[in-house]
């Protein structure tokens, strides 16, 4: 009997031991857990197969429900290499007859043939391209390829690029359009001194320049009409002088007359002496016999004497109002004709105009005077001419000087427009910027600033890729309803069902030799599923034709195996004799694919069975795996408690031993 320490000495393993002890505790558990989260997994999966199928038509019905699959529309060209077309869901079918009158393309100017060692500047180039424009400064002594840096480094360009060229002749600057259309051209003004060869890099047109010139011209005409210090001027001053005087015209003067005429009533008459007496004398003065006792029958049967006139007094008797034959000779002596009021106004506007003249002419004197010693400055060399030019402006009126101004810069601008006309040695136009023009069906001309024209026909953008020839047949372009499309559609929902019939088929079988079942064997989940999709499958659309009230109108029929099948020469009738109908069996909210959404919803969807048990099955997963948290922690307690016990009773016995040795030791 070995009395060696338990364990080591007795050849006891206690880890593997305890590790026996643990596992007979642990295996049947852990059996149980993996178990449960296989068959969970399992269920799990098996689900996510049948939603996965169910999902698949539901996103096909989404289509057909919101009429995307039947607003495709395909769009063919009789000649690709000229036009191509492209529609949206709002073209119309139709054919359209294209002829290409011209391509879009880009401005591109360029420069004379230059020398290599010209240099440039300093100046300012101000480039345009259409509405926007920059500003490029030019150093002194610079060369071209810094020109050309300068253009297309600008932070600001709005797509201007310039290029050398390497002429045989020397090197060409080439600026050009990045923008094709008509209102995307390039201008290019220079401000730099006469002589600069930077002034070769200025563009116009020559339409500008002529227009430049025309401008000039009439603005230079419209200033030199416009009256300058002189007799004019002079004519005006005394016009002014003249203003209060001829306020009383002719017809003032007649007025005056007749009211004269109305207050002195003087006519005169002859007594029976033969002595003329006033009309307002009394009676014993007027009547011849009168006396106190007269009768008044003799008041009342005089009459006066016809009044004698003069010959002055006859010649007036047209021009007096009011003339009668008592009229006094008195009046005819003091009143005044017309003509000879006319004539004394013409007398007095006469004086008027002389001193006028003398007063313009004394300030012509003196205005020549001061001119003069401007001049006698200038020459002495007191006075620049620039302020000369200054001076002899101050003495002229406020109008009249900004009148002055005006002719002179009009007069320049005219010199420096007949110059340019003259000298222009800018560059020249290589490419003309133009718009892309079509005409559709030989009536409606269309046109754009690059070779698309968009929305061309409603729904309908028309590339342009070469220009027609009038003399052959015109290029056509046919835009149709996309029945392929919608086929492709309808028989992939037809394949989603299948699939779907048989991947619900196989969860739920069970073999009749072996016993085998599948996951989702004797489950209502998909027994509910494929009697709610037949049920969608056999009700009729309300909403739809009377010919298209079910699938079996669109060929689409079941079979003993419970799958669709469809009928080709059906389907095809309906699609080319009832395409635009479709939409209303297939579409809005009560339409077929509305139907099998809502059934595949309520399965599929967040609140759906098969969510909901997916839900559960993905719960029980997490309890499992708290359970396996505490199965591990029971078998490391339980793996600690007896290995510690191992221990304690391998202490214990060695203990015993070396007793049982030191008594044995003592006996001798």
């Amino acid at each position: 009997m070995s009395l060696g320490p338990l364990g080591m000495s007795s050849g006891m393993d206690i880890n593997s031991m305890v590790s026996k002890i643990v596992d007979s505790e642990r295996v049947p558990k852990q059996a149980r857990i993996d178990n449960d989260r296989a068959q969970i997994g399992t269920d799990i999966s098996a689900y996510g197969r049948l939603r996965e199928s169910l999902d698949t038509m539901k996103n096909l019905m989404a289509n057909f429900r919101q009429e995307k699959a039947f607003a495709v529309r395909t769009v063919e060209s009789t000649d690709d290499d000229v036009v191509s077309a492209s529609a949206t869901t709002e073209a119309i079918a139709g054919r359209y007859a294209i002829d290409v009158l011209q391509l879009a393309q880009s401005h591109k100017v360029a420069s004379e043939a230059m020398s290599e060692e010209v240099e440039f500047g300093p100046g300012k180039l101000q480039v345009s391209l259409g509405k926007e424009n920059f500003t490029v400064d030019v150093k002194d002594r610079s060369s071209m390829v810094d020109i050309v840096r300068g253009i297309n480094g600008t932070t600001n360009n709005p797509g201007v690029r310039a290029s050398i060229i390497n002429d045989t002749n020397g090197k060409r600057l080439i600026v050009a359009s990045d923008r094709s259309g008509a209102e995307n051209n390039i201008k290019i003004s220079v401000e730099s001194e006469v002589g600069n060869p930077l002034k070769n890099f200025e563009y116009k047109t020559l339409e500008e320049r002529v227009k430049a010139l025309e401008v000039a011209r009439s603005a230079a005409e419209k200033a030199l009409a416009v009256p300058i210090l002189g007799q004019e001027i002079a004519n005006q001053m005394g016009s002014d002088l003249l203003d209060g005087e001829k306020e009383k015209s002719k017809d003032d003067l007649i007025d005056q007359a007749r009211g004269q005429a109305a207050a002195e009533t003087l006519l005169t008459t002859k007594d029976a002496d033969g002595n003329v007496v006033p009309s307002f004398a009394k009676p014993e003065d007027s009547i011849p016999g009168w006396s106190e006792t007269a009768s008044g029958t003799l008041l009342d049967s005089y009459e006066p004497p016809e009044p004698e006139l003069d010959e002055k007094a006859l010649n007036k008797m047209g021009d007096v109002p009011g003339w009668n034959n008592t009229a006094s000779g008195t009046l005819t002596d003091s009143f005044v004709t017309p003509s000879e009021a006319q004539a004394a106004e013409e007398q007095r506007i006469a004086q008027l105009d002389a001193e006028a003249s003398a007063l313009i002419a004394a300030q012509d004197a003196e205005l020549a005077d001061k001119r003069a010693e401007i001049d006698d400055a200038v020459a002495k060399g007191t006075l620049t001419e620039e302020q000369a030019y200054q001076a002899k402006l101050d003495l002229l009126p406020p109008e009249e000087r900004e009148r002055r101004v005006n002719i002179d810069n009009t007069q320049a601008a005219l010199q420096s427009a007949q110059e340019s006309m003259a000298a222009y040695s800018g560059m020249a136009e290589v490419q003309t910027a133009q718009d892309s023009v079509v005409m559709l069906d030989g009536i409606a001309q269309l046109s754009s600033e690059n070779n698309v024209i968009e929305n061309a026909i409603d729904g309908i953008d028309i590339t342009v890729k070469g220009v027609t020839d009038p003399t052959e047949k015109k290029t056509e372009i046919g835009v149709e309803y996309d029945r392929q499309s919608v086929r492709e559609d309808i028989e992939q929902f037809v394949s989603a069902y299948n699939q779907f019939h048989q991947i619900s088929s196989d969860l739920s079988a069970v073999d009749p030799q072996t016993g085998a079942a599948g996951p989702l064997a004797g489950d209502s989940i998909v027994r509910s599923a494929q009697s709610r999709l037949k049920t969608a499958f056999s009700t009729a659309v309300e909403q739809a034709p009377e010919d298209l009230k079910t699938l079996t109108e669109f060929g689409i029929t079941s079979t003993r195996q419970g799958t669709l099948e469809i009928n080709d020469k059906m389907l095809d009738r309906q699609l080319n004799k009832n395409f635009t109908k479709l939409e209303e069996f297939f579409g809005g909210n009560n339409g077929f694919a509305k139907k099998v959404e809502d059934a595949i919803q309520s399965m599929t969807g967040v609140t759906g069975t098969i969510r909901t048990r997916e839900n559960s099955l993905r719960e029980q997963n997490f309890r499992l795996s708290d359970q396996q948290s505490e199965l591990d922690r029971r078998m490391v307690s339980l793996e600690d408690r007896t290995k510690n016990k191992f221990m304690a009773m391998q202490d214990a016995t060695a203990k015993m031993q070396g007793q049982l040795s030191g008594m044995m030791n003592a006996l001798g």
